[in-house]
């Protein structure tokens, strides 16, 4: 592929560049794999009772939470995409909040909370309904953004036309209908993840599949059972994701190259602004404040934040570096994949529709591949298997289909005439792409290295599995230490992060809604 013109056409170099690229992802999975499916036998139904157990936990929590999810986020992105109300950017940012931050600090903030408020109190939110509140509340504003973003296709002339045939009502009906296959995704999506996430259970005592797969793995030093665990985890993981990714991913290719004729103005509706407020206040009260509310109330005592910034300062180094380096993975490996895609439409579906089951997976499955690894491997693999590299490849790989969607669509919003006139031209291949092509995706590469970084930042179980000792990150020094540290300090330390996090989300809404 010498020629411009090679990037608008199809070849069998597109397909051997995606599927390297996804054996890649998938590579340090196959080693936990093949020891989960060699140590198997007649053990595959001796996992141990309590993980059986804490699945069928798992699955009430993932269902319901993805259907709150669903039948709130949906019409809510709907009614924030079209209509202005008071206060939007900071509704929004605190609204998109849970989605960076790990759940296991809201858990931490309702249970600080309710125990102030009676001995009942408590019962009100933990074990199953605690449980299927903090997934609610984190798995809503995926739901809400994505509902967001499909209705930001739409152009002016359509809506304009629903509006003269239906009036109001009918915008609003049809543009559900429209964001609908990608909000169930989003939906199902959340939900997936939540049977990953072992944080809130642990924390409001509930017994889960992920709790026990790293229980495995830490406490008892079973690897082979982690592995059975997780493959098992895995399989239920897949059979929820594959009909999902096949329902949903072929409409979101072929909206990859939607393009907008004329843009449209939010209304400014009155009855219509005060729905959308309200939805936003109970989501931001649920989800934010109440938890917020427990955190701060142990602070009350007179203690300060001194120790939590000491902690702060300490582990600060190594949240960035692994932050920025996974977020830089990330964006190369997806961006480096919707290359390969291009425009060619079979291949996009099946692209996503890869990277949705990729991205569903049990963050343990690489995690302990990469344990697996290290363990029987010479010394001078340390700076790739047993050092920071570690972490940031894993989270790399862990995050990299969101950048791939970014990449997808940036790739597919580009205009195809720029490399047909640089082709006649005689334009060279590296020098369309240095001068046009990377110029033109440098400011979506810079929100996929910001987004991976933030999830990124929110994922402590792979931390935990493979940080090097001493090179803990801010998150997983909360995870380890709210047991036997101050309640104040942990609670310190939550508020903390929070307070990052939302001074960054809200500026990068303040930029998206200035644009």
């Amino acid at each position: 592929m010498g020629n411009v013109i090679a990037l608008e056409q199809p070849g069998r170099w597109r397909t051997i560049g995606v599927t390297l690229l996804f054996l890649l992802a998938a590579l340090p999975a196959l080693p936990l794999l093949w020891q989960a499916a060699a140590s198997t036998g007649d053990a595959v139904w001796s996992i141990s009772a309590g993980f059986w157990q804490g699945l069928g936990n798992s699955l009430v929590v993932a269902l319901a939470a993805t259907s709150m999810a669903f039948f709130f986020g949906l019409p809510v992105g709907v009614l924030a995409a079209f209509y202005k109300f008071p206060g939007r950017k900071v509704l929004l940012a605190l609204t998109t909040l849970p989605l960076v931050v790990p759940s296991v600090l809201w858990a931490i903030g309702w249970s600080g909370l309710l125990v102030r408020l009676g001995s009942a109190a408590p019962d009100l939110v933990s074990g199953l309904p605690g449980c299927i509140l903090i997934f609610s509340v984190t798995t809503i504003p995926l739901v809400l953004l994505v509902s967001y973003a499909a209705c930001g296709s739409l152009s002016g002339s359509q809506l304009d036309a629903v509006r003269l045939a239906g009036g109001e009502r009918s915008v609003l009906w049809y543009a559900i209908k429209y964001a609908l296959p990608p909000a169930l995704l989003a939906a199902g999506l959340g939900g997936v993840l939540s049977l990953s996430d072992p944080g809130p259970g642990q924390i409001l005592g509930l017994p889960t599949a992920a709790a026990e797969i790293m229980t495995s793995f830490s406490a008892r030093y079973d690897f082979a059972l982690a592995a059975r665990q997780c493959l098992t985890l895995t399989v239920i993981v897949l059979a929820f994701s594959i009909p999902l990714a096949w329902f949903a991913g072929p409409r979101i290719a072929n909206e990859m190259l939607a393009r907008q004729t004329q843009p449209w103005q939010r209304q400014r509706q009155q009855a219509m602004a005060r729905i959308t407020l309200l939805a936003l206040m109970v989501l931001v009260l649920l989800g934010v404040l109440m938890p917020v509310l427990g955190l701060i109330l142990p602070l009350l005592g007179g203690e300060s934040f001194s120790r939590a910034l000491s902690e702060l300062s300490r582990t600060a180094g190594n949240t960035l570096i692994y932050a920025i380096g996974s977020g830089i993975i990330a964006m190369a490996l997806g961006f480096l994949l919707a290359f390969f895609v291009g425009r060619q439409p079979r291949l996009r579906s099946v692209t996503l529709g890869i990277a949705f089951a990729l991205f569903s997976l049990p963050p343990a499955l690489s995690a302990l591949g990469f344990v697996y690894l290290s363990a029987d491997s010479p010394a001078w693999t340390d700076p790739i298997l047993r050092s920071r590299v570690t972490v940031c490849l894993a989270l790399g790989l862990r995050f990299f289909p969101v950048a791939v969607i970014l990449g997808l669509r940036a790739w597919g919003a580009a205009s195809p005439s720029w490399a047909l006139a640089a082709g006649i031209h005689g334009v060279p291949l590296s020098t369309y792409l240095r001068r046009v092509a990377f110029v033109y995706l440098r400011p979506a590469a810079a929100v996929a290295v910001l987004l991976a970084a933030l999830l990124a930042t929110a994922d402590i179980g792979t931390v935990l599995l493979l940080h090097p000792p001493g090179e803990a990150s801010l998150p997983l020094a909360i995870f380890t230490i709210m047991a036997n540290a101050p309640e104040s300090l942990v609670a310190s330390l939550c508020l903390v992060y929070i307070l990052i996090a939302t001074g960054l989300l809200v500026s990068i809404w303040g930029m998206a809604e200035g644009h």
